[in-house]
């Protein structure tokens, strides 16, 4: 899947992160989830070559998957 990362690592790397947060959504609930996937974000675009992790497309398309049921505050 794409995450509007510039490379297929990039991709890949914010793969594991949703699949992380949606896992911990299941479990601690959505908000948990996306806020989990926000800090990860975050740290992947510190990385040098992934600074468009926090990109907003990047961030609403994993928003996208990890909050399927209750409104959560996109901007945390």
């Amino acid at each position: 899947m794409s995450y509007g990362m510039f490379t297929a690592e990039g991709n890949e790397l914010v793969e594991r992160i949703t699949q992380a947060g949606i896992k911990l959504a299941q479990t601690d609930g959505e908000r948990a989830g996306w806020a989990f996937a926000h800090r990860k974000l975050h740290q992947l675009a510190r990385a040098e070559g992934y600074g468009e992790a926090t990109d907003t497309m990047v961030r609403e398309i994993v928003y996208g998957d990890i909050v399927k049921k209750e409104p959560v505050e996109f901007y945390i």
